[in-house]
């Protein structure tokens, strides 16, 4: 077992030691830079894409639209599932931070926000490749170009940044995957959950659309409302009930998704 852990590690290294050369390159520093602030280019294609689905005219919408319902759920349900899985294993410092390693020159600053967030596995490859694996269920001519999207645009930047090795992508791209995989299977969840939602919609679609359309925005923008505000509670309750005081930013959520 040691031996296939060092030669992961051994493997993981050598792709990081080659994307860390073209560290400092004109077109990269564009193009990640893009990439790390524009959600256009990441979740909002994926919701608007679901969304697509969600309208479009089927002979079978019903199952069509629970489905969705499913991916939705199974992408946020990866999230949870890496971190329970970060937070029980042993902890991994993230290639940019490894004091033996050596680092090119990044045109992009790399945030410390994360420098105590294990790397493995990568929450950011859960999310997206379930999302991306959901999209692929429902239309086999989305599969192939949103599947190489997915692993170009959102995972392969991030191991460039030196954010995660490829392993951590791997797995997060497996987990992700997977929780997808098997709630689309579920019975359950789509007795339980799924048709008391498009019975909601039915009935009254004023609060279900509206609800939809705040989970949307949350999920396209990788919960950052939701993490800002959490990071607004959070601090102003360690400062008013514990005396919490720093010189700044308080940002421990906003770490999520790194």
């Amino acid at each position: 077992m040691s031996v296939f852990i060092h030669s992961i590690n051994s493997l993981d290294v050598s792709i990081y030691y080659f994307l860390s050369r073209f560290a400092g390159n004109y077109f990269l520093y564009h193009l990640v830079t893009q990439k790390e602030s524009n959600y256009l280019f990441k979740g909002e294609i994926f919701l608007s894409l679901c969304w697509y689905l969600w309208f479009r005219n089927l002979p079978d919408k019903g199952q069509c639209r629970r489905a969705i319902m499913a991916i939705m759920i199974g992408a946020v349900l990866s999230i949870i599932v890496t971190r329970i899985i970060a937070f029980i294993a042993q902890f991994r410092v993230r290639p940019v931070y490894h004091a033996t390693l050596a680092h090119g020159s990044y045109s992009i600053p790399v945030t410390a926000d994360i420098v105590n967030w294990s790397s493995f596995p990568s929450d950011t490859a859960a999310y997206f490749f379930a999302l991306a694996f959901g999209l692929a269920y429902l239309s086999r001519r989305l599969a192939i170009p949103i599947i190489l999207y997915t692993a170009a645009w959102v995972c392969l930047l991030r191991m460039y940044l030196g954010l995660h090795y490829a392993s951590d992508i791997v797995v997060g791209a497996a987990i992700g995957i997977t929780t997808v995989w098997v709630l689309l299977r579920s019975e359950l969840l789509q007795a339980m959950v799924a048709r008391r939602l498009l019975s909601a919609m039915e009935t009254t679609p004023e609060w279900f659309y509206a609800i939809a359309f705040l989970v949307s925005i949350e999920m396209a923008t990788v919960f950052e409302g939701f993490r800002h505000a959490g990071n607004s509670i959070l601090h102003s309750v360690l400062f008013g009930l514990l005396g919490y005081k720093q010189s700044g930013p308080f940002r421990p959520i906003d770490a999520w998704g790194a």
